[in-house]
C-alpha cells in the first residue's frame, strides 16, 4: 500500500533576524579594521557560484565602509564540491604570505576551472610571485587543515537554521536576504546605535 504523495514541500527553517550567534573570529581572515563598530562574518566555498557572487557585493561594502566594518572570511567548502577543500588550504597557503585577498579573487573569477584543474590556485600563487617552497610546505601544514576543520565546524554548531552559503552574519545576527541595499541598512542601523 503506497501512502499518498505529500505535495507540501517543506519549508526550509526560516532565519531568526534577532538571535545573534556568537561566532568566533579566531584566526580567520579578515579585511578592515580590528576595531570596526561592524562585523560581517562569511563562510563561503570556492566552487559555488553564489558564494563568487557574493565577492563584489562585499567588495562594494569595503569600499563604502572602509572603517566601520570588519569582514571575517571562513571556510566551509561543501562536499560535494570535489575540488573546494583544497582551494580553501591554498588559500591560506596565500594568505600566509600576505595574499589571500588577491588568490580569494583570483579564485572566484575563475571558479569554474578548478573542477578541470584544482592545483590551479598553485599556478596563481606562482603568478603573483609567491615564494613557491614556503607556499607546498605551508600546503602540508597540517594547522591550515586544523583551522579549515575549525571554521566547518563553527558553522555546523552554531545552531543556525540553514547551512547553506555564502552564509552572512552583521554583527552576529543574520541578514534577510543578500544584496548591498540590505546589507547597508543593517550596517547604517548598527552603526547608529553606537
Amino acid at each position: 500500500k503506497n501512502k499518498p504523495a505529500d505535495n507540501k514541500k517543506k519549508e526550509p527553517p526560516k532565519a531568526d533576524p534577532n538571535k545573534v550567534y556568537n561566532i568566533e573570529i579566531g584566526d580567520s581572515f579578515t579585511i578592515g579594521p580590528e576595531n570596526a563598530k561592524v562585523t560581517i562574518i562569511e563562510w563561503m566555498d570556492f566552487q559555488w557560484p553564489y558564494c563568487a557572487k557574493s565577492v563584489s557585493m562585499m567588495d562594494d561594502i569595503e569600499k563604502k565602509y572602509p572603517n566601520d566594518v570588519r569582514v571575517v572570511i571562513k571556510h566551509f567548502p561543501l562536499s560535494f564540491h570535489k575540488q573546494a577543500k583544497k582551494t580553501a588550504l591554498y588559500s591560506m597557503a596565500a594568505e600566509r604570505q600576505g595574499k589571500f585577498k588577491e588568490m580569494y579573487h583570483k579564485i572566484m573569477e575563475n571558479y569554474r576551472s578548478l573542477k578541470s584543474n584544482e592545483d590551479l590556485p598553485r599556478q596563481y600563487a606562482e603568478e603573483m610571485g609567491l615564494d613557491m617552497v614556503q607556499f607546498d610546505k605551508d600546503m602540508q601544514d597540517p594547522a591550515l587543515e586544523a583551522r579549515l576543520n575549525k571554521e566547518t565546524n563553527q558553522l555546523r554548531q552554531s545552531g543556525i537554521p540553514r547551512l547553506s552559503v555564502p552564509k552572512f552574519l552583521i554583527n552576529g545576527k543574520e541578514p534577510q536576504g543578500r544584496s548591498l541595499e540590505i546589507f547597508s541598512a543593517i550596517i547604517d542601523a548598527e552603526l547608529k546605535k553606537k
